[in-house]
């Protein structure tokens, strides 16, 4: 009797082990087939593009929207046509105080001569140790932070400084070593780059001065190669909505750097030569 008991009872546990194994088993494919995602409402990684923005309060888009509108480079898309900053009153010295350069050293005397409010210690213009930025370089150039000393790309700058207007001059060193092509990927690239840190930053691009007349420096620069670096920056400038600042036009003519505004190496800019050249960003102001 004992033993038919046992039997039994081992039928019984048998049995419910089975059950459970099943249950749990159920509960396995239940949960393979229902994933859950938590609080995460785009759980996928969207490879080459961005997962769709969550739908914002009508009150709070409107006026993100407006903010938008208002910010300094939020106008400035790119449309397909060139916008040339024309003459404008002089916007005086609080207007030069409020920009930012990103200059080679076609215009990184406005520093190193203490033409700004700043002087020689002024924080205004981002150019590198060396004062030159290759043509071949512009895309990734690196400068010299004024804030700290610290080695950065410009767009790492522009990121940490955020600045309302940034000014650049770019293109004039080792530019008889770069192809148009080369030219206008490197610069488009800067001008993304910084966009992307900021924004908000409104752009303008400079037209290069020329070389003086009878120029004969080892780069075998030439008034030919400057003319076709300036159209190809007013091509950047259409294709990216940044102002185009025809800057040349004070200090060049017919072509040619004139030799009271050039330096002894009859390339770059003296003291003369980039006051006239700030004048010039005064009376030309973004509006």
């Amino acid at each position: 009797m004992d033993n038919k008991l046992t039997i039994i009872k081992n039928i019984i546990w048998a049995v419910a082990i089975v059950l459970c194994l099943l249950i749990l088993l159920v509960g396995l494919i239940f949960g393979a087939a229902s994933k859950y995602y938590g609080a995460d409402e785009y759980p996928i990684l969207y490879l080459g593009g961005e997962a769709p923005e969550k739908e914002k309060p009508a009150e709070n888009q409107q006026q993100q929207e407006e903010e938008e509108e208002e910010a300094p480079g939020a106008a400035q898309q790119a449309d397909g046509t060139l916008t040339i900053l024309a003459e404008t009153k002089d916007a005086g010295q609080e207007y030069l105080d409020s920009l930012t350069f990103l200059c080679d050293s076609a215009l990184v005397g406005i520093r190193d001569y203490g033409l700004l409010s700043g002087g020689i210690g002024t924080t205004q213009v981002w150019g590198s140790s060396a004062g030159n930025i290759p043509a071949s370089e512009i895309a990734e150039c690196v400068i010299k932070y004024p804030n700290d000393g610290s080695e950065i790309s410009a767009a790492n700058a522009a990121m940490i400084a955020k600045p309302e207007t940034l000014i650049i001059s770019l293109g004039a060193d080792g530019l008889t070593a770069v192809s148009k092509e080369e030219f206008i990927y490197n610069y488009t690239l800067l001008i993304l780059g910084i966009r992307a840190s900021s924004p908000q930053t409104t752009i303008v691009c400079c037209s290069l001065s020329s070389v003086i007349s009878g120029y004969s420096g080892v780069d075998n620069l030439s008034s030919v190669e400057i003319g076709d670096a300036n159209e190809w920056i007013r091509q950047i400038c259409t294709d990216t909505g940044a102002y185009f600042l025809d800057v040349a036009e004070a200090v060049n003519e017919s072509g040619y750097l004139l030799n009271k505004y050039a330096s002894p190496n009859g390339k770059t800019l003296n003291t003369k030569g980039l006051e006239e050249v700030l004048k010039y960003i005064r009376t030309h102001a973004v509006s």
